[in-house]
């Protein structure tokens, strides 16, 4: 997920603690901080069977006085001792994150930076589908409705207050359509980011055909 989708991602994380999540523990060299403070959520997301959240991907991204840390080196360190790098891409976002059992044993991460350096991990959904020019309507229906599924299943008590996404949009697209089974078809709404599918408002279409492949597919939430 771009800068996109971030407002999906604050407001499913303030049901543990909050978009941003600042690290206040100290190391001799450098910063610690729980591996279940870094990665809030990932817990109980991890606990929802896999094939229940398999259209939906869960990753972080490191801040560093409130914008995208990069150049950073982070550390995964168990109880037992054994150390593990988390790897951060040149946007900021981890591409390893601890497994469950990691996070039950009270894993902590560890980064090389200075201890009063301001520290914060956000957390980034996005739907597990590959840019393309068609997609089969009933897929992309699927996959919001099973996102949605995963994440109030994850958010257990509080599934109340988890965020309902209302679609999909497909980033750096002009213009797009919904193909119905009679052949007829409907324009997807356009905007600045890219055009932009909500189940509920093409029931029964078949196809959905778009001007060209999307750099990239996000969740698409109606502004309350």
């Amino acid at each position: 997920m771009s800068p996109k989708g971030r407002a999906v991602a604050s407001a499913l994380i303030s049901l543990t603690l909050a978009s941003t999540v600042p690290f206040a523990a100290k190391a001799e060299a450098g910063k610690v901080a729980p591996a279940t403070k870094v990665f809030s959520f990932l817990e109980a997301f991890l606990k929802v069977p896999p094939a229940e959240r398999s259209r939906i991907k869960l990753s972080y991204a490191l801040l560093r006085e409130g914008k995208r840390a990069t150049g950073v080196k982070a550390t995964l360190i168990e109880a037992n001792g054994v150390r593990t790098p988390l790897p951060i891409d040149g946007e900021g976002r981890f591409e390893r994150t601890p497994t469950l059992a990691q996070l039950q044993a009270k894993a902590q991460v560890s980064f090389d930076v200075s201890a009063d350096t301001k520290l914060g991990s956000t957390m980034l959904l996005d739907p597990v589908l590959k840019p393309a020019v068609e997609y089969d309507a009933r897929e992309l229906v699927v996959t919001v409705d099973d996102s949605n599924r995963a994440i109030r299943k994850a958010a257990g008590p509080m599934a109340m207050m988890a965020p309902q996404m209302d679609g999909l949009k497909f980033l750096t697209v002009d213009s797009g359509v919904a193909i119905f089974p009679n052949g007829s078809s409907k324009p997807l709404p356009a905007g600045a980011e890219g055009v932009v599918f909500e189940p509920g408002q093409f029931k029964g279409a078949s196809r959905v055909r778009l001007a060209k492949a999307p750099s990239a597919v996000d969740y698409y939430v109606k502004k309350k």
